[in-house]
């Protein structure tokens, strides 16, 4: 059997490569563009990402924060997309953050005993019924990315940009 570790850290990489296929041919300005009023932009999803995972790397090995407590609010699981792009750090800061985040929690999956793969969630903010267990954890970072893939389709369209995935 494959250790699921492996599993969630090619879900990472290609996460990854998706997200930077999806935004290297958008202008700074353009990451700031929801699909309709309302929905999220390209900057909040990647300061999403960014911030959550940030978030699952300091609950998953308590290792601390790198994302500061603005951003933490402004990203946080309980945000919302605000159509001001003033309000929001620079492309680049937000690239940074998804990417530097994201080398951060596969060298964190990495590093984890996978003795410890079914071990209870900490209690707190997950909800049990989603997260059982450590595992459960690690597989949602893996997934999460791709929760948002399609909002990112869709700003695309309504920026009348070219298909990028099939």
């Amino acid at each position: 059997m494959a250790d699921p570790r492996e599993v969630v850290l090619q879900q990472l990489k290609t996460g990854q490569m998706l997200m930077e296929k999806l935004t290297a041919d958008l202008t700074d300005a353009e990451y700031f563009v929801p699909a309709v009023g309302g929905t999220n932009h390209v900057g909040w999803i990647l300061g999403h990402l960014g911030q959550t995972e940030d978030w699952m790397i300091y609950m998953m090995t308590g290792a601390p924060r790198n994302v500061s407590e603005d951003h933490q609010k402004l990203f946080g699981g309980a945000s919302e997309c605000i159509a001001d792009a003033a309000v929001y750090p620079s492309r680049k800061t937000l690239d940074e953050m998804f990417r530097d985040n994201r080398a951060r929690a596969r060298e964190a999956l990495q590093n984890f005993d996978i003795s410890h793969w079914d071990d209870p969630a900490p209690e707190g903010d997950l909800p049990k019924e989603f997260f059982p267990n450590l595992g459960s954890i690690w597989g949602m970072m893996g997934a999460h990315q791709f929760w948002h893939i399609g909002q990112i389709t869709t700003c695309r369209k309504a920026m009348n940009k070219k298909r990028v995935l099939g």
